[in-house]
């Protein structure tokens, strides 16, 4: 029994002996200078101080060397080292599972927050497709900008030669009225004649020139001026209507266009006058001539030439009362148009007859050779003319609305050349003075308006 209790002491003892060698030293190097030993055996709290993956592992790291720390701090007799290393080993695996166990909380805790962030911000993934599709869209939207302007340039060159054609007939120019126009140009205007003139009678501007004060044989035209001098008489009343005007063999001899007069029969002035506005008739004048120049026509003829200055024809000479070639016997289209206004305005009248398309006298029915009158609206007048010197020629009047233009042809190369030739020198009048009266009409529209 002695041996046997003896035994026990000597366990308990040694017992004894081995933990005061363990927690002794420990507690001591803890507070002497917190050596390997103890940072074993008191392992450091994780879930005070989470750590990123990388560090936790760098932990872990350091926490192996510590586990073999115990070996060399304490020094008990053999019997009792490995008690204690089994103690020493214990300890370190605690302490690593309670690291391992923080390592967990901490992966759980930053997986929430990495949610949590997720939720907030959002995903890459999505924001690199929605950033794709961006660009793409932008790339398509440029290829189209890139695209526009060559589809542009193609319409361009599809639409320019019209554009073109356009600005050649419709351009913006400053006439001779010294007003701009979006109708064709005096200088785009060009006629297939020797000379041209036109004038708007309503407002004395001139519209066109061409070669307006070259020389030409008037031709018939020369009539006006025979018809000028009649008129006056009859306005004076040296003659009237029915006035009898015998006719002369000289007259009946007359050729060219005529009217049907039998030799010595005596005519009514009005029917002669018909005859010489409408027929053109070469006899009529040479009566009449004879009569007012009291059996001398060459004194009527220079009765012509006087009333020819004093309405400023300064570049025309008249030689017979008809208008047949004569060597010298020349105007100008400037000339004929101061002609042909004064007698307009003098008798205005007379275009009761100018505008007649036949005349009829003893049976014989001569057409007018004034085409216009049956093809242009508002021509009503005035003379036409024709001699191998000088070709086609005309002096037309016409009136549309509150216009009336008169219009000068010299030297067509036919009739129908004459006629084409004149319509457009009217039509552009006409135009032209349409422009001018809305301008006008806007004008007076501004100038009645209350001045704010």
């Amino acid at each position: 029994m002695k041996k046997k209790h003896f035994g026990n002491c000597l366990c308990f003892l040694l017992i004894f002996v081995v933990f005061n060698g363990l927690t002794g030293p420990s507690f001591f190097a803890s507070a002497s200078s917190g050596s390997h030993v103890f940072r074993a055996s008191v392992a450091p709290k994780p879930e005070q101080q989470p750590a990123p993956a990388g560090t936790q592992s760098e932990a872990a790291q350091d926490s192996a060397p510590a586990s073999a720390t115990p070996e060399k701090a304490a020094t008990p007799p053999a019997a009792a080292a490995e008690p204690a290393a089994k103690k020493a080993a214990t300890a370190p695996k605690a302490s690593t599972k309670k690291a391992k166990a923080s390592s967990a909380k901490a992966a759980v805790t930053a997986k929430k927050s990495t949610k949590a962030a997720g939720k907030s911000q959002p995903d890459k993934k999505a924001v690199k497709k929605t950033t794709a599709k961006k660009t793409t869209a932008k790339k398509k939207s440029a290829a189209k900008v890139a695209k526009a302007p060559v589809a542009s340039k193609a319409i361009a060159q599809k639409t320019k030669a019209p554009s073109v054609r356009k600005a050649a007939v419709k351009v913006p120019t400053s006439g001779d009225g010294g007003l701009s126009t979006t109708t064709a140009s005096a200088k785009d205007l060009h006629l297939n004649v020797k000379s041209a003139i036109l004038i708007n009678m309503s407002n004395g501007k001139v519209y066109y020139e061409h070669n307006p004060d070259k020389t030409i044989a008037p031709a018939s035209i020369t009539k006006l001026l025979t018809l000028y001098l009649v008129r006056e008489a009859m306005a004076q009343g040296r003659l009237s209507p029915t006035t009898s005007i015998p006719v002369s063999p000289k007259a009946v001899r007359t050729g060219g266009s005529r009217m049907s007069l039998k030799r010595g029969e005596k005519v009514p002035l009005n029917e002669l006058i018909k005859g010489i506005s409408v027929v053109s008739a070469n006899n009529a004048c040479v009566a009449v001539a004879e009569y007012m120049g009291k059996g001398d026509p060459s004194k009527f003829v220079s009765q012509m030439n006087a009333k020819a200055k004093k309405i400023g024809m300064t570049s025309s000479l008249f030689k017979n009362p008809n208008g047949l070639p004569a060597s010298g016997q020349l105007s100008t289209a400037r000339d004929i148009a101061k002609l042909s206004m004064s007698y307009l305005r003098t008798f205005p009248e007379s275009l009761t007859i100018h505008s007649m398309t036949t005349h009829t006298y003893h049976g014989a029915t001569h057409r007018n050779a004034n085409s216009l009158l049956r093809t242009y609206k508002g021509v009503d007048g005035l003379k036409t003319g024709f001699v191998s010197a000088s070709g086609y020629n005309i002096t037309a009047t016409a009136k549309r609305g509150n216009t009336r233009l008169l219009a000068v042809v010299l030297g067509a190369q036919n009739s129908v050349v004459r006629q084409v030739e004149t319509a457009k020198l009217l039509d552009y009048g006409f135009k032209r003075a349409a422009m001018e009266d809305n301008l006008g009409n806007r004008a007076a529209a501004d100038a009645q308006k209350p001045k704010v």
